[in-house]
């Protein structure tokens, strides 16, 4: 209807000039008040817009849900009788304390785990400690390492009366032997007691005794 203002009078009438006239059909309520606002009537352009442009695609109400979409649902399935209310309440509350109970009962589950993961690793623990000193028990070899490191008494000075504290007795004579024996040997290269000048021996020199292993039965061999 826009065309007719702005083609001429003649294009529409020129063959009975006395019978021209304009034909403009009334505006609804409803294309008035899309007029009167810019956005409106922006739309409306675009709507009507051809070729290759941006299409405005009108809507209603911009939260709707589709129809066929899972949210979907009619206008007589919103509403509810008052015994469909109550059936619906009392499945809601059985649910929530199906769910209250299941997660209570997840809680207990997952405790009780854990305290027999805790009981079972104390029992692990000890079996392996009576393991191991069942062992060092059963081993004379590690049993042996709760001994000295030599059969003597580093307080009182004395010998084990094993046969391993009198082997070191010997030992230790020997080389009390062998210390003495070198003495004799460098006083008499180097003449001690010796005097020349009377031709004497002062200071005798002693031979030290030699300890012998046959006194003791457990070195006879």
């Amino acid at each position: 209807f826009w065309l007719k203002f702005l083609i001429p009078c003649s294009v529409f009438c020129a063959p009975n000039l006395e019978r021209c006239f304009f034909d403009m059909l009334p505006r609804s309520r409803d294309e008035r008040h899309r007029l009167r606002h810019k956005e409106r009537l922006e739309r409306e352009r675009l709507a009507d817009r051809t070729g290759s442009y941006h299409r405005y695609e009108p809507f209603k109400d911009p939260v709707a849900v589709a129809p066929g979409c899972p949210s979907h649902a009619a206008a007589v399935d919103r509403f509810l009788t008052t015994e469909d209310v109550a059936s619906v309440e009392q499945r809601e509350r059985l649910q929530e304390f199906r769910n209250i109970m299941e997660k209570h009962e997840g809680r207990r589950q997952a405790r009780y785990k854990r305290e027999e993961d805790r009981w079972q690793a104390l029992d692990a623990k000890e079996r392996a400690e009576q393991t191991r000193l069942q062992r060092l028990q059963d081993d004379p070899v590690v049993g042996r390492k709760n001994l000295a490191g030599a059969p003597f008494n580093i307080v009182t000075h004395a010998y084990d009366g094993t046969a391993a504290g009198q082997k070191l007795r010997h030992h230790d004579d020997m080389v009390k032997f062998r210390g003495e024996l070198r003495t004799m040997n460098l006083a008499a290269r180097n003449h001690l007691g010796f005097n020349p000048i009377i031709g004497e021996q002062v200071y005798p020199i002693r031979i030290p005794e030699r300890p012998h292993a046959s006194s003791m039965p457990a070195l006879a061999h």
